[in-house]
C-alpha cells in the first residue's frame, strides 16, 4: 500500500502567477501503518496533471494523476513499465468497501510560522470516516477512521493559484490522491476518502507547507483491534523548496517504449 502518497498529495504546494507549472520538494518522516515513509519527494503540477516522484526507504516510485484522462499512472523506471488505473475502477472499489459519509474540520489558530521562506498559519485538522470492513454497513463490523493533527497553510507562497485550480478540478472529477491500489483494502479506502476531503478543504484555505497527522481506527467489534493496527500512522511532511517554471509535457505521460498494463 502506497499510503504515503495519499498524505503527500494532500500537502503539495503551488502558484501565485496564473497558469505556471510548479515543482514542490517535500521531506517526510514517520510511519504509515507499519511502513517507514521517511524520504524526499518531488511534486510536479502542470495544468490538470500532477506527478509525484518519491524516494522512500531507498525505493524510487512515480505516480501521475491525470484529471483530463481520468486515470492514474504508476511508473516503474527500473522495469521500464507502467500500470494505468482508470478512475472508474477506483470509484467501484470505494463503493465495495462501504465507505460512509465523512466529516472534516479545518480550524485556523493564532500561530504563525515560517516554512521554506514563506509565512503560514497553523490550522487544526480533524477528519472522521465511517467504513465497513465487509462492505455492508450496519452488519456489526463498522469502524471509524480518525485523522487529526495540524497543517500550516500559506496564502502567499508561489504556486497557490495553480495548486487551487488543480485540486478544484480533482474534487469535481471525484479523484483521490495517491496510489490507487491502496483502496483495495477497507483501511486504504477510508484513508483515501479522508485525504481527498482534507485536501479539498486545505486547497480552499491555502498551500500546506508543513503538517503533522496521526491516523487511527476505532470500533466495537472483533475486527477493531486488528484494523486499528493496520491504520495506525504518524506522519510529518515539510515543504523545503518551491519553484515555478515550465515543465515538459512528457513528464506527465508514459515514456516511449515502456510496457503498459491497464488495471481493471
Amino acid at each position: 500500500m502506497k499510503l504515503h502518497h495519499l498524505l503527500l498529495a494532500a500537502l503539495l504546494a503551488c502558484a501565485s502567477a496564473a497558469h505556471a507549472d510548479v515543482t514542490v520538494i517535500t521531506t517526510t518522516a514517520g510511519k504509515a501503518s507499519i511502513v517507514n515513509v521517511g524520504g524526499q519527494n518531488a511534486n510536479l503540477i502542470k495544468g490538470n496533471r500532477m506527478r509525484t516522484d518519491s524516494q522512500i526507504s531507498g525505493h524510487d516510485d512515480s505516480l501521475i494523476i491525470d484529471i483530463d484522462g481520468r486515470r492514474f499512472v504508476n511508473i516503474d523506471a527500473k522495469k521500464s513499465s507502467a500500470v494505468i488505473t482508470p478512475l472508474a475502477s477506483i470509484s467501484d472499489q470505494l463503493a465495495k468497501v462501504g465507505v460512509g459519509t465523512l466529516s472534516a474540520t479545518l480550524k485556523k489558530t493564532a500561530q504563525v510560522k515560517n516554512v521554506a521562506g514563506y509565512s503560514c498559519t497553523v490550522h487544526d485538522i480533524t477528519v472522521t470516516v465511517p467504513f465497513s470492513v465487509t462492505g455492508h454497513p450496519g452488519d456489526g463490523m463498522d469502524l471509524n477512521m480518525l485523522m487529526s493533527g495540524t497543517v500550516c497553510l500559506s496564502t502567499d507562497a508561489p504556486g497557490l493559484a495553480d495548486y487551487q485550480q488543480f485540486y478544484r478540478a480533482s474534487a469535481d472529477s471525484g479523484f483521490i490522491f495517491g496510489d490507487p491500489r491502496a483502496v483495495k483494502s477497507p483501511t486504504g479506502a477510508a484513508q483515501a476518502k479522508a485525504y481527498a476531503e482534507l485536501t479539498r478543504k486545505m486547497a480552499e484555505a491555502g498551500m500546506a507547507l508543513e503538517s503533522h497527522v496521526t491516523i487511527s481506527a476505532t470500533g466495537d467489534n472483533p475486527m477493531a483491534g486488528m484494523m486499528a493496527k493496520l491504520a495506525a500512522s504518524d506522519i510529518t511532511t515539510t515543504v523545503t523548496q518551491i519553484t515555478v517554471g515550465e515543465l515538459s509535457a512528457d513528464q506527465f505521460d508514459v515514456p516511449a517504449g515502456y510496457k503498459v498494463k491497464t488495471q481493471k
